[in-house]
């Protein structure tokens, strides 16, 4: 009987080749299959979360007194509004001045998303002059105008302390004094700042966790409360067109 010598390349050759490709097989094939299957579980948990935050969440609205809320949030608006209302603004801001018997001589705000690039509301020829100067942009959450009064340093502490009791929150970065010496009354000028809550966009909004009220919360709800609102006239709106709104 002959005996067959297996050649070198079925003993080494071969299973070489077969080595090799079962090597290549998982990277290109088996990786990808399992990166896939990975993926998947990862998308079933956050689905999963977000389900129970969902859950959570209509649990949590359910419990909720619509009423209650809305007159809540209704009072708040007062405090920082939601809309830049401008005619109310300077209705509240002369209200403020008249009850603290001082004058209003002059009041520039500053162009933004409430005016044009040029435009400024003024009450003097101070305004004018400086339309022409290079204005920047204004903060999409918030107002700065110059305030200028006149009257006696008691009115001009009274005023401070009724803003620091309005309802419409007002912030003052800087007072200047002064007062000529054949002048009867000082001249106080002002930067006053009136914020607004904008609105925050966000992607997803609905599996987000409601916000909670918390007893700190509650108490600085009902010591605002009993602030004086100063901004709450309502400004009629005048038909377009018309050669002279005051008839």
């Amino acid at each position: 009987m002959k005996e067959s010598n297996p050649s070198p390349f079925r003993v080494y050759i071969v299973p070489l080749m077969v080595l090799l490709t079962i090597v290549l097989l998982v990277p290109f094939v088996l990786m990808p299959q399992i990166s896939a299957i990975k993926e998947k579980n990862l998308e079933i948990k956050k689905g999963t979360e977000r389900l129970k935050a969902l859950e959570d969440k209509i649990e949590a609205l359910q419990a909720i007194d619509e009423n209650s809320e809305s007159l809540k949030l209704i009072e708040m608006e007062k405090i920082v509004p939601s809309g830049k209302d401008l005619a109310q603004l300077v209705v509240g801001v002369r209200s403020l001045a008249a009850v603290s018997e001082l004058k209003v001589a002059d009041m520039v705000f500053e162009p933004g998303k409430v005016a044009t690039g040029a435009a400024t509301v003024s009450a003097s020829k101070k305004a004018k002059a400086e339309e022409g100067k290079a204005k920047k942009e204004e903060p999409k959450d918030k107002i700065t105008f110059t305030l200028s009064l006149e009257g006696k340093l008691t009115g001009f502490k009274t005023f401070l302390e009724k803003i620091e009791r309005a309802k419409r929150l007002l912030g003052i970065s800087l007072i200047e004094l002064k007062k000529e010496e054949d002048e009867k009354y000082y001249t106080f000028d002002l930067n006053v700042l009136a914020p607004f809550k904008g609105v925050t966009r966000q992607k997803d909004t609905i599996s987000s966790p409601l916000p909670v009220l918390t007893k700190k919360h509650l108490e600085i709800y009902d010591f605002i409360t009993n602030f004086i609102n100063y901004t709450n006239v309502s400004i009629p709106l005048v038909p377009k067109g018309l050669k002279d709104p005051f008839r």
